[in-house]
């Protein structure tokens, strides 16, 4: 089993997130936080092996949050999931240590995805739309 922690202020999407994980065979949700400092405690005391982020946390970001955890724990699968789903946060998240990136308009089935590769892979980085931000990237504009 796949050990995952939630890290979302909205309770409403954590029990969505938690639904999703509970109706497949390999991911067991190890605990819930609504905070960076409540995320941080549960990593010491669940040790999951994919921790999903929001971008937007009350006491910081998600993005530093996910920057820190990588440097603290370096074979953690992280997830960042944003209701910001633009390039700047997308290469945020692959500059932060992140394992995927996911927006929340996304399907469950994708954020499970993404779930399943920060575990197998914590190292390597996917994102829904990564092959046209880079070419956004690599395109001068103006």
């Amino acid at each position: 089993m796949t050990r995952i922690l939630l890290v979302d202020d909205h309770d409403l999407i954590r029990q969505g997130l938690k639904r999703a994980f509970e109706r497949t065979d390999d991911f067991e949700v190890v605990g819930e936080a609504a905070s960076v400092s409540e995320a941080f405690t549960l990593i010491e005391d669940t040790a999951p092996d994919v921790v999903i982020f929001d971008v937007r946390l009350p006491d910081g970001s998600g993005l530093e949050a996910t920057q820190r955890a990588r440097s603290e724990h370096a074979d953690l699968g992280l997830v960042v999931l944003t209701m910001y789903a633009g390039d700047e946060q997308l290469f945020g998240a692959l500059d932060a240590g992140a394992s995927a990136f996911v927006p929340k308009d996304a399907p469950a089935d994708d954020v499970i995805a993404a779930a399943r590769h920060a575990a197998q892979s914590p190292h390597s980085f996917t994102a829904p739309d990564l092959a046209d931000a880079m070419r956004r990237r690599m395109t001068p504009t103006g």
